[in-house]
């Protein structure tokens, strides 16, 4: 059970470290985010729309 809570320990560490670095940021870095997960997203979008195509 040790592996267990020391993975349970690590995820819990990195929920709470990426929680607080979003807590960080600045207007301007929201919007680069932002502006990166929708590009990202769309070329995703338009990656699932070209497997039907043979």
């Amino acid at each position: 059970m040790g592996y267990v809570s020391a993975i349970n320990e690590r995820i819990d560490s990195a929920l709470t470290e990426t929680w607080n670095w979003f807590l960080g940021l600045h207007q301007e870095e929201w919007f680069v985010l932002l502006a990166l997960v929708a590009v990202f997203g769309f070329l995703c979008m338009r990656g699932f729309g070209s497997q039907g195509r043979t």
